[in-house]
């Protein structure tokens, strides 16, 4: 009986820590305009260049699901890509795919 119920509890613990219903954390990837060799040079994570480079890639990447455009996390990337991509130089490797995304949404997609 030890045996069936301890069996029964490590199978209870690997089914919840394996659970999809877990949330998960979007991943984004450097647009394929981007070159090499500026793809190379990643800003280092918690610096507002690598913010902005993850703000316009999850505007891509959010974009690939379903309803996005009234998606809050999807909006929010959307709104912080535009206002920052000209300041770090970036827009001319993300604009082509965020204007698109954006402009099936309705929306501007002009940086400010």
């Amino acid at each position: 009986m030890q045996f069936s119920l301890a069996s029964v509890l490590a199978l209870s613990a690997t089914l919840a820590a394996a659970t999809p219903l877990a949330a998960r954390q979007p991943t984004w990837d450097y647009p394929e305009s981007m070159p090499l060799a500026a793809r190379q040079t990643t800003p280092e994570p918690g610096t507002p260049l690598y913010a902005c480079h993850e703000n316009c890639g999850l505007t891509i990447s959010l974009s690939r699901e379903a309803d996005y455009c009234v998606n809050w996390q999807w909006i929010a990337r959307f709104d912080a890509c535009l206002t920052c991509a000209n300041e770090f130089n970036i827009w001319q490797y993300y604009g082509t795919s965020v204007t698109r995304v954006g402009t099936a949404c309705g929306l501007d997609a002009t940086p400010l």
